[in-house]
């Protein structure tokens, strides 16, 4: 009885965690598309180039200035965000993170670059797309 006890137990607790997870990287996924939207917005009312940068724990917004340099963004609605622990991105080059051109720019009549990028902690997953100025979230079955 006591081991029966002790598996319902562990198979929930493994259940609520791979949950958990989900949750976690859902959160994260909608806050990226988020981000984007607004700095899709930035890009149209400041009439300047907008890039989405990774860095080694997250990601930030650049602007590009009259000299053609990107410079770090920074406001109450972008600010650098940290990615969740171990939480791992599937679909970029190794290169991107730290790499000075962004790897999404987003132009100032509303385009913005392609991008297919997966965030996954563990077993959970969720995929974003950009695509013809459109910032779609995934459905685990469309993935």
């Amino acid at each position: 009885m006591v081991l029966f006890i002790i598996g319902i137990t562990t198979s929930i607790a493994v259940v609520t965690m791979q949950r958990s997870d989900q949750d976690l990287v859902d959160q994260q996924a909608r806050q990226l598309l988020e981000d984007f939207s607004y700095a899709r917005d930035l890009a149209l009312n400041r009439h300047r180039l907008v890039g989405w940068q990774l860095t080694q724990t997250g990601y930030r917004f650049v602007l590009r200035d009259e000299l053609g340099l990107w410079q770090a963004y920074s406001s109450r609605g972008l600010p650098q965000r940290q990615w969740s622990e171990n939480l791992d991105l599937k679909g970029l080059p190794e290169q991107q993170i730290d790499d000075p051109a962004p790897a999404l720019v987003f132009f100032p009549a509303g385009e913005v670059t392609a991008l297919s990028l997966t965030l996954q902690l563990g077993e959970a997953k969720r995929t974003i797309r950009v695509k013809a100025g459109k910032f779609e979230l995934l459905d685990l079955a469309d993935e």
